[in-house]
């Protein structure tokens, strides 16, 4: 069963993109039907990997400081082409199931697919007490989301603030939030400038 959910965030996040122009997608969601018809109406190059279906990834082993096996996993659920630069990223809520050595590999894999006017969509927790959603959403309209009801919650659920999302997300700055229904928090953000690496 799907619902159709209004949002506030869509609208500016697609404001300042011109339909004649072409754009770059990453959505770290599940090839839904209507987001994929929805950027359709765009010279779009959407690349969606369903991250969830990565979850959970490895952990490190603090005594052994080994990253490779995080590294390597991160990689093949990316599977990121060499030089694409996205304009937007689609985050949802996946970073709210994800370790925080996770995010900051997930972070460093996509830091060289950034520019400085990449946007993102994503969703925080407003307070650490919130239980995971049972909602995932796609997108229906410029104006709207699709919600739809997970069969099962994905693995690790690690509910993060919005304050955590700007530090954890750390080449993005929060431009707006929203807060939802069920507590949680969405939000929009820009990329903080990019310095060459």
């Amino acid at each position: 069963m799907t619902d159709i959910q209004p949002s506030r965030l869509l609208p500016a996040l697609f404001d300042n993109i011109d339909p004649d122009e072409k754009i770059t997608v990453l959505n770290l969601g599940p090839a839904l039907p209507e987001t994929i018809e929805f950027f359709c109406a765009y010279r779009c190059r959407l690349h969606i990997t369903n991250i969830y279906s990565d979850l959970p990834f490895p952990v490190i082993d603090p005594d052994e400081q080994d990253e490779s096996a995080l590294d390597a996993a991160m990689d093949e659920a990316l599977f990121l082409a060499g030089n694409e630069q996205f304009d937007i990223v689609f985050f949802w809520d996946v970073i709210n199931f994800m370790s925080q050595d996770a995010i900051t590999t997930l972070m460093a894999k996509l830091r060289p697919h950034l520019h400085e006017k990449s946007r993102a969509h994503g969703f925080a927790v407003h307070n650490a007490q919130t239980p995971a959603a049972m909602e995932y959403y796609g997108i229906a309209d410029q104006e709207n989301l699709r919600v739809r009801r997970r069969s099962k919650l994905p693995s690790g659920y690690q509910p993060r603030l919005q304050g955590d999302l700007g530090q954890l997300l750390k080449y993005f700055v929060i431009d707006r939030s929203v807060l939802m229904q069920d507590r949680r928090v969405r939000s929009e953000e820009h990329t903080s400038e990019l310095q060459s690496l």
